[in-house]
């Protein structure tokens, strides 16, 4: 075991370089993973269970999760001097353990390399992997990805005094690299102009450049740099300049534990457990929030996991039937309803129908079913339809019947008014009287909105839309504050009204999809990143809404996988 340790010294001291795992095993054993302190390696035989049993059900069956990490990613998963784990998600695993199982110590640690963790996931040999996993469009085909913990990407280490402050601060910097990390390239690639690169062979010798100010900047990877700011006193990450998400990694079709991992970390972002992590580990850096859902839906109990993991084919039923099922509102505008002729139209439609067009090669193979607010997600449920559009708002409860796409836009509180008299900004509402609608997002958001802008507003709630629309006609109120839904369809179909473009609040619109086919949910959302990158979706938001166009969220990369059903 000296003789280990010894070697493992060796290596971190002549290569510096945050991959001396891969060294450790070319020089100590050839297999895949070195020993390390049996502690921190599941023991074997392993207890072994079906591939088709559920995720929370294996880690119930086992009483603990075995969670696989990286020994070398220092701040986040690594041995320390006195040979045991530690660091962010070795700590985000306990808390997770404790959450879901009552005992932060009810977790086993394996080691996994970058190139061997998603072989471990798929052999059952670990639960989840917390090892600092880019979520990509590449890998979207091998797992299941959480919420992003931290944002990885080409970052700068420097002092504050050097005064970087932007890309074009970087120009006539000398800017340290590490060979082997392929940063130079990386970096080249995102600035304006071109940089005078200092090349070293390994980590040490590059943070020694820093501290000693033969160089102004450490270029590199964020996660690398959060390990040199441990070691360089005073240093500061003073610019990121590409952003990948890094999360933990999961099996697919298993949406229990999507929805539990989602939910689990809303949680954690509300009270405080992710700040209180990065206090310890990345003190002065603020963590990735995962976005909260409306709704009051509970976090779903560890207990009630189903046994097995989900069968659904939708894209089976898709190449047998030739067509992509769509259920639609034949009323809700501009987002998706009938013309006077009968024929669908919105923007949601037509977005859809470009969807088909890259997976069946006609954007016409496309069966539209209408459905209601009633009737939508059972036909969903039931197979009736693919894939549900009409402006349907992600909240906590719908999580847990159904699965998203990514957000395709933002339904959040605005102000409507008459063109005629045009309200523009809130604090043109000061000591006038609002309307809100009896119950709706904009009721709950404008006590903070009116407290946020220092001004007082008299608020009058109505039953409904109409009631609403007439106190607003009538001079009863100078504007309603309200979701944009409903107050858009009326601006499509009624001539004299106008909204802001402002959203006071966050309402995030997706494209609804049968629960637990992770392959289904991947390609719906990979097709959209491609739509996005070619232009497609801005078109057709510019073509339906007056107000900017969003940026949709996507991953980095391009997908493994053709965004095609049948050719």
């Amino acid at each position: 075991m000296r003789r280990f340790w010894l070697l493992l010294l060796l290596v971190t001291l002549l290569s510096g370089c945050s991959e001396a795992e891969d060294l450790l095993g070319l020089i100590v054993q050839p297999k895949e993973e070195a020993t390390l302190p049996s502690a921190y390696i599941a023991p074997t035989p392993e207890a072994t269970f079906p591939a088709e049993m559920s995720t929370m059900a294996r880690i119930l069956a086992r009483g603990e999760m075995v969670v696989g990490v990286r020994y070398d990613l220092e701040p986040f998963s690594y041995i320390t001097a006195n040979s045991e784990l530690a660091g962010l998600e070795i700590d985000l695993a306990r808390e997770l353990a404790r959450r879901w199982l009552g005992d932060p110590n009810a977790v086993r640690f394996r080691q996994v390399r970058s190139n061997s963790a998603f072989q471990h996931l798929a052999n059952g040999t670990v639960d989840v992997v917390l090892a600092g996993v880019s979520h990509t469009q590449e890998l979207e085909a091998q797992a299941d990805f959480s919420p992003a913990y931290f944002i990885d990407g080409i970052a700068y280490l420097t002092f504050p005094d050097v005064g970087i402050q932007d890309p074009a601060g970087l120009q006539n910097r000398k800017i340290g690299v590490v060979t082997w990390t392929g940063s130079r390239a990386a970096i080249a690639a995102t600035l304006p102009t071109s940089p005078t690169f200092v090349a070293y062979t390994n980590f040490f010798e590059a943070i020694e450049a820093l501290r000693t100010r033969q160089i102004d900047v450490y270029g590199d990877m964020r996660h690398r740099l959060e390990r040199a700011r441990r070691l360089v006193a005073g240093s500061v990450v003073a610019l990121q300049t590409t952003s990948e998400p890094v999360a933990m990694v999961y099996r697919q079709d298993d949406p229990f534990f999507v929805n539990l991992v989602t939910f689990t970390f809303q949680d954690m972002a509300a009270d405080g457990t992710f700040d209180a992590l990065y206090a310890r580990w990345l003190p002065g850096v603020s963590p990735p929030r995962p976005e909260r859902l409306a709704g009051n839906a509970s976090t779903p109990a560890p207990a009630e996991t189903p046994q097995q993991l989900s069968t659904l084919d939708v894209l089976a039923r898709i190449r047998k039937r030739g067509t992509l099922a769509l259920g639609y509102f034949v009323d809700r505008w501009p987002y998706s309803a009938n013309r006077a002729d009968g024929v669908p139209t919105g923007f949601e439609v037509r977005l859809v129908e470009r969807i088909a067009e890259r997976w069946l090669g006609n954007r016409q193979a496309v069966t539209f079913v209408p459905v209601t607010e009633a009737d939508g997600l059972t036909r969903l449920q039931q197979g009736e339809v693919d894939m549900l559009v009409g402006n349907w708002v992600q909240t906590r409860e719908l999580e847990l019947q159904a699965d998203f796409s990514i957000a395709i836009l933002d339904d959040g509180v605005s102000i409507f008014s008459l063109a005629a008299a045009p309200v523009t900004e809130l604090a043109a509402l000061n000591g006038r009287p609002v309307g809100v609608l009896t119950g709706s997002e904009g009721e709950r958001a404008l006590p903070a909105m009116a407290q946020a802008a220092g001004i007082g507003v008299s608020t009058v709630r109505y039953p409904d839309v109409e009631a609403a629309l007439e106190g607003l006609n009538g001079g009863e109120v100078a504007a309603i504050v309200s979701e944009r839904r409903a107050w858009l369809q009326i601006q499509f179909t009624r001539p004299g009204y106008v909204i802001t473009d402002q959203r006071y609040t966050r309402r995030p619109v997706a494209i609804i999809l049968p629960q637990g086919d992770s392959t289904y949910r991947d390609l719906v959302d990979l097709t959209l990143a491609a739509l996005q990158a070619d232009g497609t979706y801005q078109e057709l938001y510019s073509l339906w809404f007056d107000d900017p166009v969003p940026t949709l969220t996507v991953w980095p990369g391009q997908p493994a996988v053709p965004l095609v059903i049948m050719q």
